[in-house]
């Protein structure tokens, strides 16, 4: 069969055009340098360790790469890890570099800021409290707050050592009374006032709040 340069030459010019807009657009493309803030993560992290203080959450990096590539990355893509298997307790600094930044591929990590992260580490520690539940408002004219109890009455909690040894009880989610005149029962969350501290397990306490005739007044 006779070969015809010009059979289907419509398709053949759409080809060599779109492949002059795809290379047009590639060589058009170039790196640039920009500086992003990425959240820090801490990994592995002994069990047996606790973060005290107020450690940072976020650093910044210097990243290289096509405009095109760095334009369409989505927030989260980029993410600085802090590995602190080998942590040990005390005042520690912990190097920053390239190599601690999960970046996309065709991105370069170029340098991360600060270079050294500085943490308080702690032994951690466990103790059991007594649950003291909070009550709020006032019953209605002629009663009173009688006994208040909680179920469960003591939980586990766990945290750094020095933070544990300044706790006395657990508290709950307040239990309004307001305008009560008959025992008040809810389920409420039970928590501590230090943010350090945790319970062992998450977990609710049913509060019984009685409410009583007040006493009179003799005059």
């Amino acid at each position: 069969m006779a070969y015809h340069p010009f059979r289907n030459l419509g398709l053949k010019l759409m080809a060599v055009l779109l492949a002059s807009a795809l290379w047009f657009t590639v060589a058009g493309e170039h790196d640039v340098e920009r500086t992003m803030r990425v959240p820090l993560d801490f990994q592995n992290k002994p069990l047996a360790m606790e973060i005290v203080g107020d450690p940072p959450t976020t650093v910044d990096v210097r990243i290289l790469g096509s405009s095109a590539i760095l334009n369409r990355m989505d927030p989260g893509e980029v993410v600085a890890v802090l590995d602190l298997s080998n942590a040990r307790a005390g005042s520690r600094l912990f190097d920053m570099r390239a190599e601690n930044v999960r970046a996309p591929y065709g991105v370069d990590v170029l340098q991360v800021i600060p270079s050294t992260i500085s943490l308080e580490l702690e032994s951690s520690a466990k103790r059991v409290l007594k649950v003291i539940p909070a009550v709020e408002g006032e019953p209605a004219p002629g009663f009173a707050v009688g006994q208040v109890t909680a179920e469960p009455a003591e939980v586990e909690v766990v945290g750094p050592e020095s933070h544990i040894r300044d706790l006395t009880s657990a508290t709950t989610e307040p239990v309004m009374v307001t305008g009560a005149r008959a025992t008040v029962v809810d389920v409420v969350t039970i928590g501590v006032s230090d943010s350090a501290v945790r319970l062992s397990t998450a977990q609710s306490a049913k509060v019984k709040v009685q409410i009583v005739p007040a006493p009179r007044l003799n005059r």
